[in-house]
């Protein structure tokens, strides 16, 4: 395990933006941020990247909420999301979102927790009728404040791992 980090640290410099995308990628925005800034990336070129390839899913899970399709990959896909949307409508901390209005659409998509992020905030802001020009700041708001979260908690283990060493 100790090589595998020592040999991506002498590499990841070399093709950091494909590293990062494919980070971003497998693991969402947690895993890029915080390996962004566990491996000292320069985050005012990476945070606004995360921002955009959060804000760049948007468009497509709308289209994806709003069509319906007969058949094929794009068909059992949107069954899926239709599955998932009618089991989170049962759920409590749903309800607890829904009620708390556009504050709960940010909220909802800022969480790094399990069924957070943002495919969930923009099945809740279509949920809740909201149109697309208001919705579309709330969930790249819900980005940015989610991204904080993770420039804070890779600032964290910075120093953590400076006071352990």
């Amino acid at each position: 395990m100790g090589d595998l980090i020592l040999w991506l640290q002498c590499h990841f410099h070399d093709h950091r933006l494909l590293y990062f995308v494919a980070l971003y990628i497998g693991g969402g925005r947690p895993v890029a941020i915080v390996t962004a800034r566990l491996f000292g990336l320069n985050l005012l070129w990476f945070f606004p990247l995360v921002v955009l390839m959060d804000t760049l899913q948007v468009p497509c899970f709308y289209y994806l909420y709003e069509h319906t399709f007969p058949s094929g990959r794009l068909g059992r896909l949107s069954n899926y999301f239709q599955r998932k949307g009618a089991l989170a409508r049962g759920r409590r901390f749903f309800q607890t979102l829904r009620a708390l209005g556009q504050v709960g659409v940010v909220l909802l998509t800022m969480l790094p927790i399990k069924g957070g992020g943002m495919w969930s905030g923009v099945f809740l802001a279509h949920v809740m009728g909201l149109r697309k020009r208001i919705s579309f700041p709330l969930l790249v708001g819900g980005s940015v404040f989610g991204s904080l979260l993770f420039v804070g908690l890779g600032d964290s283990l910075i120093r953590l791992w400076h006071l352990i060493t």
